[in-house]
């Protein structure tokens, strides 16, 4: 029988997440897929699993649910998406699919999350201006759709660095689904 996570780091980008996943990995009681950001529950935000800009559907619950096939029966099995911290419905979703599920959050200094980020977006050619300074005063105009690549074009979001660091709104939207212990 097919079983859903029973928890999620959904931390920022650049804050420890793979360094706590890989760790997690190692437990004999924890089960985590190879497969790092699956992102299935970030459905307003690009992901594997949603229709593909050439018109394929994209893959499927039950290919989700596969990712946690080779989990054994004692064993807790967890996942971890950066996206689901800034996505809008990963927390009602996952709370959908999974009640009581456990959530892991990990943040970094603002100022020094969003030097990183911008490294690994320069690094990733999803951002093209070298200059964080110059990068955040571009922001109002990338709302509108100006000075943007042709990596960031359907998901321009991606370059709006405030929106990164807005750390209360996104915890606020677990805590409203999830509460807090």
């Amino acid at each position: 029988m097919p079983r859903v996570p029973d928890f999620f780091i959904v931390g920022h980008p650049k804050c420890g997440t793979t360094a706590l996943y890989e760790t997690l990995s190692a437990h004999p009681q924890i089960f985590l897929p190879e497969r790092k950001e699956p992102r299935w529950f970030a459905s307003d935000l690009p992901s594997p699993y949603q229709p593909r800009p050439d018109g394929r559907p994209g893959e499927s619950w039950e290919d989700y649910l596969a990712l946690f096939a080779g989990a054994g029966a004692d064993q807790l099995i967890g996942e971890g998406s950066t996206a689901y911290i800034w996505s809008k419905t990963a927390a009602g979703l996952i709370s959908e699919a999974q009640p009581r599920a456990r959530i892991i959050v990990i943040f970094r200094e603002p100022a020094s999350f969003l030097r990183s980020l911008h490294l690994q977006l320069l690094q990733h050619k999803s951002e093209e201006v070298e200059s964080l300074r110059e990068a955040l005063n571009l922001e109002a105009e990338r709302r509108q759709g100006r000075h943007l690549t042709a990596v960031n074009r359907d998901w321009p979001q991606v370059l709006f660095y405030s929106d990164r660091v807005r750390y209360v709104e996104q915890l606020r939207r677990y805590h409203d689904v999830f509460g807090a212990e």
